[in-house]
């Protein structure tokens, strides 16, 4: 399904994705200070959202502002000009969802071989020169999206994920990204955020959902 189509939002809702992987881990590897209750756990708010949002999937969809509608309307152009320089093959994927639990994530292309195997993923970024001028001088991953991007190894497994920088008068900046220790560590955290939500949705649904019948539903 196209992303940002109304399927694409209603798919989402309920889901921890991967705009979201920050609130589990920091980019050195920490976890977050709660913003929660001792009562309700580490992401105690943060599930309460997610249930809320499979109730009103409206009150999520993204409006966007000048950044991301930048990035909407450069993204094309980043992704061909990427395929041109690296001579890879990018296809264009909806939303990508873990088989055991509700995390998912919503890549800017998947990378496949001539036999149309999956082989890696792919975020492309559009930022302001100023910005995309420090990726470039940095040549690392930047902090803003190493949860984003290893995080989406961790829900679709492949080993390898490209991050494109593109500003159109500038140089693209485009990093091979790999598996390492700090994927692990985010996938050792969306597997525990899993078991913890299941368990949280059990007991919070049944309290929030509207009477149906005079009976909780």
């Amino acid at each position: 399904m196209p992303q940002r189509s109304e399927a694409w939002f209603k798919l989402r809702s309920g889901r921890l994705t991967a705009s979201n992987f920050n609130r589990l881990l920091t980019p050195t590897g920490r976890k977050p200070q709660p913003r929660t209750n001792k009562e309700r756990g580490p992401w105690g708010n943060l599930i309460i959202e997610l249930c809320c949002s499979f109730l009103r999937p409206d009150e999520i969809t993204f409006e966007g502002n000048f950044h991301t509608d930048r990035g909407e309307a450069l993204e094309a152009e980043a992704r061909e000009e990427f395929c041109r320089i690296t001579g890879l093959t990018v296809k264009e994927v909806g939303f990508i969802l873990c088989k055991d639990g509700p995390v998912g994530c919503s890549p800017d292309g998947l990378i496949i071989d001539w036999k149309g195997n999956y082989i890696a993923g792919l975020e492309i970024k559009c930022p302001l020169s100023k910005n995309h001028a420090l990726y470039l001088l940095n040549g690392v991953l930047p902090d803003d999206y190493r949860q984003q991007v290893h995080g989406s190894m961790a829900v679709t497994g492949l080993r390898t994920w490209y991050f494109v920088s593109y500003c159109p008068g500038l140089r693209p900046f485009i990093l091979k990204v790999k598996w390492d220790e700090y994927t692990d560590k985010i996938k050792n955290e969306l597997d525990e955020f899993k078991e913890e939500y299941r368990n949280e949705y059990d007991r919070i649904m049944p309290l929030i959902r509207p009477a149906v019948e005079g009976r909780v539903a």
